[in-house]
């Protein structure tokens, strides 16, 4: 025979974590009474000085007044408290769209200058940079004449002649060399061209 055994399902954890709710759900409606209470305590304490009466009487009084005149206007005149409103936000846009095309214009003149200040600078830039390129050449090429007219007071032709000399040499060799070309020889085998 088997016999059944009942099985809990709950366990303490979740019997806990319902009474640690409960708990903290009562801590949170003390907190909030003791809140009311002590604004009510308060209010009622700064009530004593007479200043802060006459204070929050005349300020009660004019919301008060204020609240029954918007109340009166829109019951004698509903549509034109309406319209009243309505013109109000039509000139506050129109405030506002002015403010944001004098924004814009302010932006573009600006953004023009700045633009204009910026490419003037660059021209200027690539001006400079060519002068001084220009200028860097005509100072070698007088250089080179100051040096030639140097050499032609000293009388030093001797560097002239010794360039002519090694490039005469220098030819003459190469065509020594081309006769030398392996292709030009007779070679000791016969039938074959160069050794």
């Amino acid at each position: 025979m088997t016999q059944t055994v009942p099985y809990n399902t709950q366990t303490s954890n979740t019997t806990n974590t319902t009474a640690m709710n409960g708990t903290s759900g009562e801590k949170n409606g003390k907190l909030l009474k003791g809140m009311v209470v002590g604004a009510v305590v308060g209010g009622a304490l700064a009530m004593l000085d007479k200043t802060t009466r006459k204070r929050v009487s005349s300020r009660t009084t004019n919301v008060k007044d204020s609240t029954m005149g918007m109340v009166a206007k829109v019951r004698e005149n509903p549509s034109g408290v309406v319209n009243d409103w309505q013109d109000r936000l039509k000139t506050a846009s129109t405030v506002l769209k002015d403010a944001i095309n004098d924004a814009q214009n302010l932006y573009e003149k600006v953004n023009d200058d700045v633009i204009d200040q910026v490419n003037q600078v660059k021209e200027d830039s690539s001006e400079i940079i060519a002068t001084t390129k220009e200028a860097a050449e005509e100072l070698k090429d007088i250089g080179g004449k100051v040096k030639e007219a140097s050499d032609e007071v000293t009388g030093d032709t001797t560097s002239s002649v010794n360039s002519s000399q090694t490039s005469t040499s220098s030819t003459a060799t190469n065509e020594n060399n081309n006769n030398i070309h392996p292709t030009n020889r007779t070679s000791s085998v016969p039938g074959q061209v160069g050794s």
